[in-house]
This record gives C-alpha cells, structure tokens and sequence, in this order.
C-alpha cells in the first residue's frame, strides 16, 4: 500500500539498523537480554528497570498461565506498542494488531478464541492511533478516486481500505454539516478528515465487536475504543470528555450525533479555519492533502 503520510529523516528519533542481517541480529540480542533477565537482579540495569516499570520479572523465570485481564484490538503501526502504551505486563493483554485495527475474518476470529478461552477477561478495547496510515489511505481514496485504482491489483490492501471508508464519508459528511460546504476548500480539510475518521473506525470496530457478542459474553466484558495520539502519549475518546475510553454508538443516528460531535471540537475549528496545523503534520506538510484539486 503506498504511503500517503510520507516519514521524513528528521522523524527518525532513534538509530535504525543498516539492513536486514543487522536488523535481526538486533533482535536476537534483545531477545538474549530478555530471556537472561531473573528476578534475582542478575540482569543488566536496563533489563531491570524495563522488568519493574512493566511489572514482568514476576513471569520472567517461569512460564506464565495464561490471565489476560483484557483483549486490545491495535493497529499494527510500530508507534502504537499496545503493552507499552498502557504500561501493562506480559500476560495483562491479548493483543490483536492488524493495520488500521480493521476487523476481517482473522481478527474476529481471534478476539473469539480468547473469549472462549480465557475466563479472566472483563474488557475489550479497540485503540485506534493518530495519523493512521490505513485510515488515512481510506481518505485519500475518498477525495481522490483515481488514487483507488491504485489499489484494484490488490484485494486485500483494498479490503482494509473498504472497511475504514465508511467512517471517511460519515465524517465527510459531519464536517461539512458543522462547518458548511465550503469547508471543501480549505487547506486542513484532508487533516480534519483523517482525525474525525481515525476515532468513527475505532468506534465503528468497537460496535462491530459488541454487536457480535453472545449475550453470556456481553454480561461479562465491556467493548469500548479510544485513540491513542502519538504526540502526546494520551488516550482519549475524542468528544471533550476527560475519559480515555468510549462506549460505541448503538445505530446509524448515535455514530452520525458522534461525528457531528468530534467535527465540532474546538482543535478542529482551529485547523479548518487558522492555527495550530494538527500535531506531527508540520513535518510532513509536503504530503497533505490537496483535497480540492
């Protein structure tokens, strides 16, 4: 899938290994760290702040059961580490990851298994991310039909791009009701686009999920999405609200009264109408979108 948010150099903030042989022997040596790692404090300074912080030395010497307490559906981008964005340990979560947190037939599939199997669970969540490059690809195919034909020689990369177009047009539509019709032609429209659809895709993903639940299952977890913003390191719902996490809408009026909602936040004015440009997107001005054209 070719990118629409291109990555500049200056966004590189660690080294990167200089190809293949060197990126697993990187790995490998991780991994070697990992494993020595004991709770006795054998491991190197490194490995045991790492165990402490996230509450793994408990399970480093000893093969865990298996006691996940929630099931985390992801996206697959390197800069949204599930674990690591909620500071759990090994064995806290059962993570899915799949680009855009998009739900096919091996996803759900997934989230079933673990709730079959596991009796720990209480809750399952969707974290969509900022920026998202999948739901920014469902975005541009929206304002720029041609750019879907790119697309038409690959079903699956289309798939994911079918399931995330959705919530590209419901906040198309959101945007345009809040802010006129006009709001077409403005620099940031394409930025206010990406932002509304990458919260209605979570939400969307998390009714999906709830919607298919038996109802032993729904007695026993609450579903609910948030989006984790890579500049800040927080995670919101999205709707001013100082909560991380949203129940999903129950029907089309609730997801289009939550576009309309998300469409009328202050940030988006602001990015529709003058300053600030939205976090990360200074960097990368030379790949916006031209929405208009």
């Amino acid at each position: 899938m070719r990118r629409v948010i291109d990555r500049q150099a200056s966004d590189l903030t660690s080294p990167q290994p200089r190809d293949g042989h060197e990126a697993l022997a990187w790995l490998a040596e991780g991994n070697d760290r990992f494993a020595s790692a004991r709770d006795d404090g054998s491991s190197g300074d490194e490995m045991r702040e790492f165990a402490g912080a996230f509450g793994i030395g408990a399970v480093l010497s000893r093969p865990p059961e298996p006691r996940p307490f929630g099931i985390v559906l992801g996206c697959s981008d390197a800069q949204a580490p599930v674990e690591l964005v909620f500071g759990r340990a090994s064995n806290d979560l059962f993570v899915v990851r799949v680009a855009g947190n998009t739900l096919g037939a091996e996803t759900i599939g997934s989230i079933d298994y673990a709730i079959d199997c596991f009796g720990t669970l209480r809750t399952v969540v969707v974290l969509g991310h900022t920026l998202c490059g999948t739901v920014a690809s469902a975005v541009e195919a929206f304002l720029k039909p041609s750019r879907y034909l790119e697309l038409a020689t690959s079903l699956p990369q289309r798939s994911l791009v079918d399931r995330v177009e959705v919530s590209a047009r419901v906040a198309a539509m959101a945007l345009q009701r809040e802010h006129g019709g006009d709001v077409t032609r403005t620099p940031a429209y394409g930025w206010a686009l990406l932002d509304l659809a990458v919260y209605l895709n979570a939400a969307y993903a998390a009714f999906s999920i709830r919607a298919g639940l038996s109802e032993a299952a729904r007695s026993q977890l609450t579903v609910e999405y948030g989006v984790y913003d890579a500049a800040t390191r927080r995670v919101s719902a999205g709707t001013g609200a100082a909560a991380a996490f949203a129940a999903p809408p129950h029907g089309a009026d609730g997801f289009r009264a939550l576009a309309r909602r998300l469409a009328s936040a202050p940030h988006i004015a602001e990015w529709l109408h003058g300053r600030p440009w939205p976090a990360g997107v200074e960097a990368r001005r030379g790949a916006r979108y031209e929405s208009q054209r």
